[in-house]
Parts: C-alpha cells; sequence; structure tokens
C-alpha cells in the first residue's frame, strides 16, 4: 500500500503531501491553507481516492487536518 508523508511550509501557508507508491515511486503535491481560519482545499484527493482507495484518502485527510489545527490552535486563529 502507497503511504503518504504531511509537511507544512509554515511561513507561506502551505502543506505538502508526498506520496510513496509501492514500486518506489514518488509524487509530491502541494496546496495553500488559511492559518486563521484553518481552511484548505486540495483537488488532487478525488485522484488519491481513486488511485489508493477511500480509507487510505480518509486517512490522508485526517492527517492534513490534524497537521493544520495543529498551527491554527498554537496560533489562536479565528
Amino acid at each position: 500500500m502507497a503511504s503518504f508523508r504531511i509537511e507544512l511550509d509554515e511561513p507561506n501557508n502551505i502543506v505538502l503531501v508526498m506520496v510513496t507508491e509501492d514500486d518506489g515511486s514518488e509524487h509530491d503535491y502541494q496546496f495553500d491553507f488559511d492559518p486563521r481560519s484553518g481552511r484548505w482545499e486540495f483537488s488532487e484527493r478525488d485522484l488519491l481516492e481513486r488511485d489508493f482507495g477511500e480509507e487510505w484518502a480518509d486517512e490522508m485527510e485526517e492527517s492534513i487536518e490534524k497537521t493544520i489545527r495543529g498551527v491554527v490552535d498554537r496560533d489562536g486563529g479565528s
């Protein structure tokens, strides 16, 4: 099963998603988030769900939410 890694480029309010497939190939995605509200949109989610399944995509989305929520909570977002 493919794996993913989530990182933040906090100064630029960007989420980085790195996906590594079973064959070792890697795919990188990035998208903006609002550090005040925590709002974000990741247009490639449907593609990843199709390739890796709904459960995998849900787990990735939960990880993204948790990562962003940590910044918003720490910085006292609105």
